[in-house]
């Protein structure tokens, strides 16, 4: 079955495999609703809008093509190739219902009258009961003949206490330490122990997560993944943070939490400041996916205003963008990449030149 008529041309332009993808599901009934250009393709790419969800046969990553399960207001679901210039998109998932956090931690806090009142009926049986036994001993030791030791009983051996059961909130706790092997392998907090929390843990989590700012982007990580309004609060104000690794991390964990233009804002502003090991990675990151005209002007900006090292990923990510590299940073193009790494400004000059040749470009959109 082919494409309805409208999208026909530009569908022709799509890599096989999204082709072969989308013919299978009109064939089953689906639609297409729009070929767009823009987020999140690539600037010489494009984006398959659909009508409905994919069949859940072909709702996975195979045949060269790449699957992920998105959580945002603008689409469900994304299928890509491996240089993420084309996309086949779902339709945006329902809004889920706000847990009510009121009522759980009411729940939480009725559970806990209704446990201390039964500890304290336990203690008061079990002290009625010791004292009845202690009276009932001396009795008994009374009226008997005490001149003869009394028979001892064989010495039992020490017996160590059994060991503290490690509970869920101690082992989420736990994996907040960041030692040197997390840190290294970049491991955040462990979330999945969210998934078997009760809604009391929940609560206990929520007060650890949201009693301090966000400082790291695993904190972030945990409070997207929480995502509560008291949650949301703090991932709010860390878009606004000065360090662009924590805003980055707000844009890529929580990106239904802010709208298009704020998400523009904060990647322009980390890319006239973020540096090699301040944030840089984390904000290209996000670049490679999200890349509005106003991002594309600020790479451009950078690659001739920001210091050697950071231009050299600029001038990669530009070359990605537009179709001329292979990922966002081709190694077969590095020697290229590297003359921006320069101190001498005729040099940097003469690589600006060449990479706007080889986009074809002739004036680069100021910022």
């Amino acid at each position: 079955m082919k494409a309805p008529k409208p999208f026909a041309a530009e569908f022709a332009t799509f890599p096989a495999e999204l082709r072969k993808l989308v013919t299978a599901e009109l064939k089953a009934g689906n639609r297409i609703r729009a070929i767009e250009h823009g987020f999140p393709a690539a600037p010489c790419g494009a984006s398959i809008k659909l009508a409905q969800n994919v069949n859940p046969r072909r709702r996975k990553s195979g045949g060269g093509v790449s699957f992920y399960e998105r959580n945002n207001p603008d689409y469900a679901g994304e299928f890509t190739t491996e240089n993420r210039h084309f996309f086949v998109l779902e339709p945006p998932p329902p809004p889920q219902p706000v847990p009510d956090m009121d009522a759980i931690r009411a729940e939480r806090e009725a559970k806990q009258r209704a446990a201390d009142e039964a500890l304290s009926a336990a203690q008061l049986k079990e002290q009625t009961r010791a004292l009845k036994h202690a009276r009932s001993t001396a009795t008994k030791a009374g009226r008997k003949n005490d001149t003869a030791p009394a028979p001892q009983s064989p010495a039992r051996p020490a017996q160590s206490p059994p060991p503290k059961p490690v509970t869920l909130l101690e082992r989420f706790r736990e994996s907040m330490v960041c030692n040197y092997e997390r840190w290294h392998d970049g491991i955040g907090y462990n979330l999945e122990l969210l998934k078997t929390a009760t809604p009391e843990e929940l609560v206990e989590i929520e007060n650890i997560l949201t009693s301090r700012p966000a400082e790291d982007w695993r904190d972030v990580e945990a409070l997207a993944a929480l995502n509560t309004p008291r949650a949301q609060v703090l991932l709010r104000k860390a878009l606004h943070h000065s360090n662009p690794e924590i805003s980055s991390a707000v844009a890529r964990y929580a990106p239904g939490l802010i709208t298009d233009a704020e998400r523009t804002a904060m990647l322009v502003k980390a890319l006239g400041k973020a540096e090699v090991f301040g944030g840089l990675s984390s904000t290209l990151l996000e670049v490679e996916e999200f890349h509005p005209p106003e991002v594309i002007a600020a790479l451009w900006d950078g690659v001739q205003k920001r210091d050697g090292a950071t231009a050299v990923h600029y001038a990669a990510m530009l070359m990605f963008l537009h179709g001329k590299a292979k990922s966002a940073f081709d190694w077969d193009l590095r020697p290229f990449f590297l003359r921006f790494n320069t101190p001498d400004a005729g040099e940097r000059a003469a690589a600006f030149r060449e990479l706007c040749e080889k986009i074809g470009v002739s004036h680069p959109p100021a910022p």
